[in-house]
């Protein structure tokens, strides 16, 4: 097991090579995402992706989204997720059912706190090679307190952002990334998940 002590984090171990533990005080963020996570999962795949995993990870940087991908999503799921969100949340697209269901669809839904609008939770559905592969391997983060959340393998959040979005917060998100995972990043791997990002 490799240990590591990072910024906001106590501990941080891989149990294995599909997931890691970590100790640390939840922000508010993390709050925000185990909160929505526990009524999601109940419905859909899904895993985290962009750069909340980055300050999951210790890294010092404001966000005012976390980015999610699920797999296909059928109306019946979605009405029984949809009914359930909105104890808790609302929707900043739209407050109908069907509306929402077909804004899904095509692009993303938002979800924040009832009241609230910042931060909030982007949904999107899967499209892309690339998506499918990212959900298809992704890796499990267990916090200390007995609750977990899937995130997509290190190797692609490396690649999407040096391949794709290239923007200096982005470098430096998978700069961070590489730092913090040198003694367990596969070289390879980056560039094969970059010549599947270029491939389409």
């Amino acid at each position: 097991m490799l240990f590591f002590l990072l910024a906001n984090i106590n501990i941080m171990k891989w149990i294995n090579d599909k997931t890691i533990y970590i100790e640390k005080v939840l922000n508010e963020l993390d709050k925000l995402l185990l909160s929505f996570i526990r009524i999601l999962e109940k419905y859909f795949e899904y895993v985290v992706v962009a750069g909340y995993v980055s300050i999951l990870f210790g890294r010092s940087r404001a966000t005012e989204d976390i980015d999610i991908l699920i797999r296909e999503v059928n109306k019946k799921s979605f009405k029984k997720f949809w009914k359930e969100v909105n104890k808790k949340f609302w929707c900043l697209n739209s407050n109908e059912e069907n509306e929402a269901f077909n804004i899904l669809k095509e692009s993303a839904l938002r979800f924040a706190r009832k009241n609230e609008i910042i931060p909030n939770i982007e949904v999107k559905l899967c499209k892309k090679k690339i998506d499918f592969l990212t959900l298809k391997e992704k890796i499990e983060v267990k916090f200390s307190n007995k609750r977990s959340i899937f995130i997509f393998p290190i190797e692609i959040q490396i690649a999407y952002k040096e391949e794709v979005l290239g923007s200096e917060k982005d470098l430096e998100d998978a700069l961070h990334l590489r730092e913090v995972f040198k003694e367990r990043i596969d070289n390879n791997k980056i560039e094969e998940y970059k010549e599947v990002i270029r491939s389409e």
